[in-house]
């Protein structure tokens, strides 16, 4: 499943923490719809742990991404953000499960608490300062524009890694030109 892409002015997204939503209804002016929470909720649990793939790219004004995608998507293997500059952290994805792709996201200062991903590509992320809890990861993947500032927390990284698996961390380099 993929979000839309290039929402520039997307700056907030939430999960159905709203009373009112709107639709076309002809009976109204407005349009407004109320639902009733427990039919949202209801919604969103069916909904969430069904999600396999979310790519959210060109989405520059993006703030934060909600609470709930990290604890209801329980089959999430890959997510992907393209673009997401004001985007400060992913963390707290307990069951994603195998790729996070983060490419151009210049705000991005934190990944943590990822405890399955087992690869992680990264470039264009020139704030990217804390990188940690991401106890199943087998493979590193960094931009060469990454390389300085990767060097605060790969060590670390790599230091967990050999701890928890008796192995060297693989960390490979992208070629981003």
């Amino acid at each position: 499943m993929h979000l839309p892409r290039d929402m520039p002015n997307w700056e907030e997204w939430s999960f159905f923490e709203e009373v009112e939503e709107f639709a076309v209804d002809e009976g109204r002016e407005d349009g407004a719809v109320e639902t009733r929470p427990e039919d949202a909720q209801s919604a969103r649990l069916s909904l969430l742990p069904r999600l396999v793939l979310l790519r959210l790219e060109n989405c520059s004004k993006l703030r934060t991404l909600p609470r709930q995608l990290g604890e209801d998507t329980t089959n999430l293997k890959m997510l992907k953000l393209i673009g997401a500059n004001n985007l400060k952290a992913v963390e707290d994805f307990q069951h994603l499960a195998d790729l996070l792709l983060i490419e151009k996201c210049e705000g991005m200062e934190r990944i943590s608490n990822l405890p399955q991903v087992t690869k992680l590509h990264v470039h264009g992320c020139p704030n990217l300062s804390h990188v940690e809890g991401l106890g199943s990861l087998q493979q590193l993947w960094l931009g060469e524009d990454m390389q300085e500032v990767s060097s605060r927390w790969v060590p670390g990284l790599q230091e967990h890694h050999q701890r928890l698996h008796g192995e060297a961390l693989d960390v490979y380099t992208l070629s981003t030109s």
